[in-house]
């Protein structure tokens, strides 16, 4: 079965400049992982759906999209997961955390998600650094990182579906919101 996820995808410039700090990560301490996913905001973690199943899953998502509004994300300064991750910080946490909820809710209802596909507590955040980061690097990579500036907002306007295609993620449909916030 394939493994699908769900997330919030910045506009472009903001995207590009996430994707800049990534390869920094890469340059400077040779940790690429976090370069194999575009810069995201997880919404759902992976889960494993047949592919059969997977227009009822579109139809499912379409629904919450059509029912949620688009909303501001504000991010800055960074923060860590020691001993290896270190992210952007969103300070406004609620829409992302509120929109995971019920995206998680109705795919547990529907979809009966397995222990290992549940979050009980997101910390929505963007990922610049992760597992290759090593652990005798983190200590001097969080000390430049935890002293630098980051700020930037973006209006989230749609979310996306991703599924693994045994290599790398591929996004397979996007869902967008009910116009709240102009640009």
């Amino acid at each position: 079965m394939p493994l699908y996820f769900i997330a919030l995808i910045p506009p472009a410039p903001l995207s590009e400049e996430i994707t800049g700090l990534k390869q920094e990560f890469k340059s400077k301490y040779a940790a690429k992982h976090a370069l194999k996913l575009p810069a995201h905001l997880t919404l759902q973690i992976p889960f494993k759906l047949d592919k059969e199943r997977e227009p009822e899953l579109k139809d499912l998502l379409q629904s919450i999209a059509h029912e949620q509004k688009t909303f501001e994300v504000k991010l800055s300064g960074f923060g860590a997961f020691p001993p290896r991750v270190i992210f952007i910080k969103v300070t406004n946490p609620n829409p992302v955390v509120d929109l995971h909820e019920k995206i998680q809710g109705v795919l547990e209802e529907l979809f009966s998600l397995q222990d290992g596909e549940k979050t009980r507590e997101l910390h929505p955040h963007f990922t610049i650094a992760t597992r290759d980061l090593k652990r005798k690097i983190f200590p001097s990579a969080w000390e430049e990182f935890s002293k630098r500036n980051f700020d930037a907002a973006f209006v989230a306007r749609q979310f996306s579906l991703f599924r693994h295609n045994g290599k790398t993620w591929d996004r397979v449909a996007e869902f967008s919101f009910v116009p709240n916030i102009e640009p």
